[in-house]
């Protein structure tokens, strides 16, 4: 449980960040759904939180912009004295070849996904040092781990992630803070699927051992652990979330399952 927790969630509004801050309320946590484009829906996963028994605010703010993130941060201290969870999930993509990737578009994601997450820790830092404790989750992709053809910026910006989420865990781990990054695979979100024909599905699936896309609840799950108490001796750490993505296919692939027997 995190009751008496405070938790502050990036990009929250919508996908993975919103599942992370309706888990995070469900575990007894006050949430602040931050925000950039979009004050309905994140206003809409604060009314959700509440109808459910949870206590949660939205917050704008675009954490790529050094200057906006700190007063964020500063009238969070401010309002609600102490933030003990920081979870940076915003993000965005730009998918495209190297020689046709433009620098506008290459800058937008890294400005959003690896700055945005370097300018909250930077902001936060000196109160989570001052609270001698703090839980850090930086919400990477493993697509910082496996290289893909059209994915160069997302996947730059996810590889520098953990290393920052590394870096992080290093430098602060004296004080008693946590710093963690979860590593999703293909998460199956309503507008991803959507836009995904059923035959990529299946091939893709087929490099997937559990067979079945992430759920955001997931990466939700693995959030609230890493976020509790039962993770305190738990930093520094890539947690790939991918139902076995990456992992060497069998030789013999599913024909030896039937043999297999049940002791």
């Amino acid at each position: 449980m995190l009751t008496g927790k405070n938790a502050l969630v990036t990009g929250a509004s919508r996908g993975i960040g919103r599942q992370i801050a309706l888990t995070l309320a469900a575990a007894h946590a006050f949430v602040i759904v931050n925000y950039n484009g979009s004050k309905e829906k994140a206003d809409a996963v604060v009314a959700e939180i509440k109808a459910a028994g949870g206590d949660a605010v939205s917050y704008q703010c675009n954490v790529s912009d050094f200057d906006e993130c700190q007063n964020m941060i500063t009238a969070l201290i401010k309002e609600y004295k102490h933030i003990d969870i920081l979870v940076n999930n915003a993000g965005i993509t730009r998918d495209g070849l190297i020689m046709k990737m433009s620098e506008a578009d290459y800058d937008a994601v890294l400005d959003t996904n690896l700055k945005g997450a370097f300018n909250t820790i930077r902001h936060m830092s000196r109160y989570f040092l001052k609270q001698k404790s703090g839980r850090i989750i930086n919400i990477s992709s493993v697509a910082g781990t496996t290289p893909d053809i059209s994915r160069l910026a997302y996947g730059v910006s996810k590889a520098a992630i953990n290393s920052l989420t590394k870096q992080t865990a290093v430098e602060y781990a004296r004080d008693k803070i946590r710093a963690n990054a979860v590593l999703p695979g293909f998460v199956g979100t309503d507008g991803a699927l959507q836009n995904m024909s059923k035959s990529f599905l299946d091939g893709f699936l087929k490099h997937v051992p559990l067979n079945e896309v992430v759920k955001p609840v997931d990466i939700a799950n693995m959030v609230a652990f890493l976020a509790s108490d039962k993770a305190r001796y738990v930093t520094g750490e890539l947690i790939t979330v991918a139902g076995g993505f990456g992992l060497p296919t069998p030789i013999y692939g599913n024909a030896m399952s039937g043999n297999i027997k049940q002791g």
